[in-house]
């Protein structure tokens, strides 16, 4: 019997069940109302001054000459939503505001506040020697 029912509604069941779940992951542009693209921004200033890397101004996203490796000594990248920038393609100071902490060898970005939500992902280098 439960094969019958199988033979006969099995395709339905598994079309419905595609259906649902590939309606569960709408994407999340879907649900926040606004378009998701991130972009990189490029730190154009001093690693060790602290005042420039939290100066968002000095954030756009113009590729800087540095190689942005991960490894948390020094300022020089991060990604942000499209929508975090200015018309300038600088960090809106608005939506984030940065602050600085100190390493080693310079200063890596951290963020302090903004009404962004988008999650703070910042790319950080190594110390050139």
């Amino acid at each position: 019997m439960l094969t019958k029912f199988l033979n006969n509604y099995g395709y339905m069941i598994l079309g419905g069940a595609m259906i649902f779940g590939f309606s569960a992951f709408k994407s999340a542009e879907v649900y926040s109302g606004k378009k998701l693209n991130p972009v990189m921004v490029y730190f154009h200033g001093d690693v060790t001054d602290p005042a420039e890397v939290a100066d968002e101004s000095l954030w756009t996203t113009t590729p800087n000459e540095g190689s942005c490796n991960n490894v948390n000594q020094q300022a020089c990248s991060q990604e942000v939503d499209e929508l975090d920038l200015n018309s300038n393609d600088e960090i809106n100071p608005s939506k984030i505001q940065l602050g600085a902490t100190s390493t080693p060898q310079g200063y890596i970005p951290t963020r302090t506040g903004g009404t962004s939500t988008s999650l703070f992902k910042p790319i950080n280098k190594g110390a050139t020697p």
